[in-house]
């Protein structure tokens, strides 16, 4: 695996594990604004079947035993109530026109029991602002704005905040870059400015 691959999947992987969510194996799984599918082939390794979607499809794309892609709109999913066991979503929300109404699909599609995994970046820390925000005119969510989203439609979350970056330079040292993000979020000054959101809702 070339240098790049490993940082990337180092990322994916840190993005992932710092939900803490205890897979079963067994589970059904939405991802959504899954891009070029780098997550859901992660998340297919950890439970029984994942389908992905994006408004746009990627080259990438490949379906498998337990790995559909398709071209869907997150804010109207084409999908029964209660079809799926988790719905992964990592920042895609602040993509959509309404942000709400796509927080209630996931609830929708959710069976009881069912938990939303959600990541966002933290609109001001201090690499996303300038390049994201300024640069590229994201307009990510506050620690407050994304955890009212999402308290709006879910009566149970689990929330956090986490520090991962794919960061080319320190593909080659990824202990030093491990090492980094553990320290910074250990740091309560720098806590509020961790560069990315998460939950986890419960339906």
């Amino acid at each position: 695996m070339r240098d790049d691959q490993a940082g990337e999947l180092r990322y994916r992987l840190r993005c992932l594990d710092k939900l803490e969510y205890p897979f079963r194996g067994d589970e059904s799984v939405l991802d959504c604004g899954c891009g070029n599918g780098g997550v859901a082939r992660i998340l297919r390794g950890r439970v029984r079947e994942v389908t992905a979607i994006d408004v746009e499809p990627s080259g990438d794309w490949r379906d498998e035993a337990g790995l559909t892609f398709l071209v869907a709109d997150a804010e109207q999913l084409p999908f029964e109530n209660e079809t799926f066991d988790l719905v992964h979503s990592k920042d895609s929300l602040h993509h959509m026109r309404s942000p709400e109404h796509a927080l209630a699909e996931y609830h929708r599609v959710l069976r009881p029991g069912g938990s939303a995994l959600i990541v966002e970046a933290n609109r001001y820390n201090p690499v996303f602002y300038p390049h994201m925000t300024l640069a590229l005119g994201h307009e990510h969510f506050t620690r407050a704005r994304f955890r009212a989203l999402v308290r709006a439609v879910f009566a149970a979350a689990r929330f956090g905040a986490f520090e991962a970056h794919y960061a080319p330079p320190l593909n080659r040292v990824p202990a030093l870059q491990h090492a980094i993000e553990e320290t910074l979020e250990h740091l309560p000054p720098f806590r509020p400015l961790l560069s990315y959101n998460f939950a986890v809702a419960r339906r």
